[in-house]
């Protein structure tokens, strides 16, 4: 990276929730800047403009239901194992992606080089670290790149607990009081018309899946679909408890609307200034199925591929934990083969290893600092150490 870089990190609502409600928003997202950031912005700013978008989607509709891609591992899940469904995915960018480009559009309206501008996502979850470095629908992502939740969460605690002042708060309203709980289960599909519905948890969301593609479903025009339960509040890189981090974006909609219904019902969120210049590019590719054909274009290459894809999967538990990153046993699978991945990402194939002296356990811990970023242990050897 440039010594001259202008750093922006891209913080999405759910990490303000892994914080008391006592550290207002403002505090949390300037106290994030003592982590080497010229800027940091949050995410569901982007919201307003997608709920937008989602107007003008609507009116140029023919495939019923419409599965909403905000989810980067259920757009995965239903390349690999739902391909016929494909056609159903949204073909919009995600908030975080709108949020970049409209940052880039404006740092360089300020007059500052396109080519200093770094964006960082905090991300939490794996799969959207996934998703960034091979995007689906677009040829490359308008962030650089991913930052584990945990490790931006240590950071800022630490600059959290050494601050007097800790309830500063915003006295207008910059997004919309509801913005705030995009990423949790049941707040998108109000903004779909018709029969809509939210589903969120792996094993729900592929339960569902397989009663749709089987035709047992009908005369549902918008599906929500999210991988972790409670949506990103559960996301495996979210350090804190997912019911407590729902209570507290709750809350934060609450004020948000009070400070709204102040400014007699107006929203200033200077993303939505951009709103037109934003639009041609708010959308993204049809998505493709994921499969042995298109392992490589070279065929007899793509058929070895997926002969090495079945040999995997025989390796594989086939829980579909995610623990991985992979939204489940095949997906990791293809990734092996693709040289995205490695079989030692499978935190089962690890213990085997481990035991037949292939993989030494501090081996093992540096894969899965991979996955889920450092420190992310650390509480459990915490809780070890108290129990004694």
């Amino acid at each position: 990276m440039r010594d001259d870089a202008y750093r922006i990190a891209l913080v999405p609502s759910v990490f303000i929730g892994q914080f008391p409600s006592d550290y207002s928003a403002t505090v949390v997202l300037k106290s994030i800047k003592t982590c080497g950031f010229d800027e940091v912005f949050e995410v569901e700013h982007a919201v307003d403009f997608m709920k937008e978008a989602y107007r003008t989607y609507v009116d140029n509709l023919f495939e019923r239901p419409v599965i909403s891609s905000y989810c980067p591992a259920v757009v995965r899940l239903i390349q690999v194992l739902y391909p016929s469904l494909t056609p159903h995915i949204m073909l919009l960018k995600a908030p975080h992606d709108i949020a970049a480009l409209y940052l880039r559009l404006s740092k360089e309206r300020e007059g500052i080089d396109p080519r200093k501008i770094f964006i960082y996502y905090v991300t939490p979850c794996a799969a959207k670290t996934v998703a960034a470095r091979a995007p689906v629908g677009e040829a490359a992502s308008p962030i650089d790149g991913t930052i584990n939740m945990k490790e931006v969460y240590n950071k800022t605690l630490g600059t959290l607990l050494g601050r007097k002042e800790t309830s500063a708060r915003k006295r207008v309203a910059d997004m919309t009081p509801d913005s705030v709980c995009w990423s949790l289960s049941g707040t998108e599909k109000h903004y779909f018309p018709g029969r809509s519905l939210a589903i969120d948890g792996m094993e729900n969301v592929i339960e569902f899946l397989e009663k749709l593609e089987s035709g047992h479903l009908s005369d549902i025009d918008f599906l929500e679909l999210r991988a972790c339960d409670q949506g990103c509040a559960g996301g495996i890189l979210c350090p804190g408890n997912r019911f407590l981090t729902v209570e507290r974006l709750e809350q934060r909609q609450k004020r948000l609307q009070l400070l709204m219904d102040q400014q007699g019902g107006h929203v200033e969120n200077r993303l939505m200034d951009y709103g037109e210049m934003l639009q041609p590019f708010s959308g993204v590719e049809p998505v493709h199925p994921r499969d042995g054909l298109l392992l490589d274009e070279d065929m007899e290459k793509a058929l070895i591929k997926l002969q090495r894809i079945k040999r995997l999967m025989t390796y594989f538990p086939g829980f579909d934990c995610g623990a991985c990153g992979a939204p489940s046993c095949r997906s990791l699978a293809e990734d092996i083969v693709q040289g995205k991945a490695s079989i030692s990402h499978c935190v089962f194939v690890q213990r085997v290893m481990e035991k037949n002296y292939k993989l030494s356990p501090d081996q093992a811990f540096v894969v899965i600092e991979k996955i889920w970023g450092r420190d992310r242990l650390n509480k459990y050897n915490d809780n070890n150490e108290n129990e004694r």
